[in-house]
């Protein structure tokens, strides 16, 4: 018997929803219905706080020069490497929407490789708009930051710099920085050229990506799938090179880690999606839900790999199936946080608070935030707490989540406890 695409979705969802317990949302029709405040958990803290005074709300600006600050309390020694990583997220913020300036601002601020690496996606980001001068005054700076790396950091920067000259056209200048890089590094350059070169070329890049996956070396593989998707995108009018990149795909998932597997669905399903395949790609979603109920993950790993299957469904147009995923998970985080190391614990309150916010449930994505500041404080060291407070600042301004009086209170006070021991 053959099944339609929605019957399977359905199928896959229902097994999913059985899967995570009954949920009262289920049988709501409307998205008014569906988007009540989530219901404070037995098992979150109570936040013993005077009441605060009022304060004016925080802006996206606001919210992630206080993550940056926070990051920037982090010792450099011995701590250098992780107050540059969680310095560097804010950056990354910027680069994502655009912010260019602001993005210049904090990467100057940062000591280390990932100095370079960001003044690299700068500059690609510019070449992508065709500021040419800009686009090789920062790979400039990246260069000179890598002159004074080693080992795999000057070639992560070289990368990233080859990449600029790539969009740039100039392929000699991109080849001589990554000459002797690693077989990873020189994957992501296959599939930034993969992007911009001649059709023409395309079947023999293809080649090159079938080559890479029968090696079954685990880089390799994830380079020449990363290349494919790409490649789909450059092709997707063509019904034999389409159906050719799909089969390699599929062919090499199997051989991959569980979690990557359901990532590579996801992004497959996307790629479809934007290609106007919606019904392709709602199949190859079903097929990440189906690996994430076949599979046992670690506690922490659940929710943020449920967030992301959530968060697709929103993207495919189903956002009913996503809001009753992401309430299922934020119920059930109490029945597996002993099993999630305290360090982990926030991350996938985090992951829910982000899908509530593409819903535009903004209480609900309030209500996970709120949660995860509390889990965030459960480790004795500050670094940890400090990572963890930086990163919910920057996902509350990415997310455009503004805090309320309580919670930036909170915020605060989680910030001047941030002392030895470190």
């Amino acid at each position: 018997m053959r099944f339609t695409t929605k019957q399977i979705t359905l199928t896959l969802i229902t097994q999913l929803i059985i899967l995570i317990g009954q949920s009262s949302c289920v049988n709501e029709s409307t998205s008014a219905k569906n988007a009540g405040v989530l219901t404070e958990h037995p098992e979150m803290p109570a936040i013993q706080t005077p009441a605060p005074p009022p304060l004016a709300n925080l802006s996206r600006d606001d919210l992630l020069d206080l993550a940056f600050q926070i990051s920037t309390k982090i010792p450099s020694e011995p701590f250098a490497s992780d107050r540059a990583r969680m310095q560097a997220l804010v950056a990354q913020v910027c680069i994502k929407d655009g912010s260019l300036i602001q993005a210049s601002r904090y990467a100057s601020k940062i000591e280390g490789w990932r100095q370079g690496e960001l003044f690299a996606l700068i500059g690609q980001q510019y070449a992508s708009t065709n500021e040419t001068q800009l686009a090789r005054d920062f790979a400039a700076r990246a260069t000179e930051v890598a002159a004074n790396e080693i080992d795999w950091r000057r070639e992560r920067i070289a990368t990233e710099t080859a990449k600029i000259y790539l969009q740039l056209g100039d392929s000699t200048k991109a080849s001589s920085l990554v000459e002797g890089a690693t077989q990873a590094e020189l994957g992501k350059i296959e599939t930034a050229r993969t992007a911009i070169m001649n059709e023409s070329q395309l079947d023999n890049q293809a080649d090159m990506f079938d080559k890479a996956l029968v090696t079954k070396n685990f880089d390799l593989a994830r380079s020449a799938i990363e290349g494919y998707l790409v490649w789909l995108d450059r092709v997707s009018q063509d019904q034999t090179r389409t159906t050719r990149a799909l089969k390699a795909i599929d062919d090499a998932l199997p051989g991959l880690p569980f979690d990557l597997q359901v990532k590579y669905e996801i992004d497959l399903a996307d790629h479809l999606h934007k290609n106007l395949k919606r019904d392709l790609a709602i199949l190859k979603l079903d097929k990440a839900t189906e690996i994430f109920l076949a599979t046992t993950f670690l506690p922490e790993d659940v929710a943020p790999l449920g967030a992301m299957i959530a968060r697709a469904r929103i993207r495919m147009g189903d956002p009913q199936s996503a809001r009753v995923l992401l309430k299922r998970f934020y119920t059930e985080h109490s029945t597996r946080r002993e099993g999630i190391t305290n360090l982990r614990r926030a991350t996938s309150l985090r992951a829910l608070a982000e899908g509530f916010c593409e819903l535009g449930d903004r209480e609900d994505a309030i209500a996970c935030y709120t949660w995860a500041l509390e889990e965030g404080t459960i480790n004795p060291n500050a670094r940890p707490r400090a990572e963890d407070l930086g990163a919910t600042c920057i996902s509350m301004a990415e997310y455009g989540i503004s805090p309320t009086p309580v919670l930036m209170h909170r915020i605060d006070t989680i910030r001047n406890s941030l002392t030895d021991p470190w």
